[in-house]
């Protein structure tokens, strides 16, 4: 069984995704899928054909991250041209593991863009964490250093999670401590 596990940035998905890891489900990350693709020579040639060099770092001459990601987000044409470059690869990596897989296991495809890359489709049962934006917000802002307004700018051209979860076959809401959210995944786990 593929289960999709998503949820916008800062719901605490990676949380679940570690949680989830850690009772031994095996766990398909498409953040770091998508960052080795973008390491491949070929891949950041593309990138920076398309964005310039001012999203290179200066001492290595590689693709910085955060220069990206600032990029990205103040611009939806440039996000949609990056998405364009990296999410089929990615999704034809999933599309590998699901025809590769067997029945009887239990694999977690854990994609933070799930249904905005239609990666849903290539699951059985789709996994939604949810939270509050003002929580987004504050956990962004602690954890990635970054102002309000790019906090706010992010969780904007995101889908929102009143549509996901109109999408979504379980929602494991995360707006409270770290317990009761553990609480709630072994509820999850049960079911599975």
């Amino acid at each position: 069984m593929i289960v999709g596990l998503t949820g916008g940035i800062a719901s605490g998905k990676s949380t679940v995704s570690n949680y989830l890891k850690n009772k031994n489900y095996k766990i398909f990350d498409a953040d770091l899928i998508a960052k080795e693709i973008s390491q491949k020579k070929e891949v950041e040639e593309e990138i920076v054909s398309n964005f310039g060099v001012s999203i290179l770092d200066e001492s290595t001459n590689k693709i910085d991250r955060k220069k990206l990601k600032k990029a990205v987000f103040e611009d939806e044409k440039k996000l949609n041209i990056l998405n364009s470059i990296i999410h089929p690869k990615v999704y034809s990596f999933f599309e590998n593991i699901k025809i590769r897989s067997k029945k009887e296991e239990v694999i977690i495809f854990d994609v933070p863009l799930l249904f905005e890359s239609g990666m849903d489709k290539l699951c059985d049962k789709v996994v939604l964490v949810s939270s509050d934006d003002k929580i987004k917000i504050a956990r962004m802002i602690k954890r990635d250093m970054i102002d309000e307004k790019l906090a706010e700018k992010i969780i904007s051209v995101q889908m929102s999670d009143v549509e996901k979860i109109k999408k979504a076959d379980i929602v494991i809401e995360n707006n409270g401590s770290l317990e009761e959210l553990f609480s709630k995944i072994e509820r999850f786990c049960e079911n599975l």
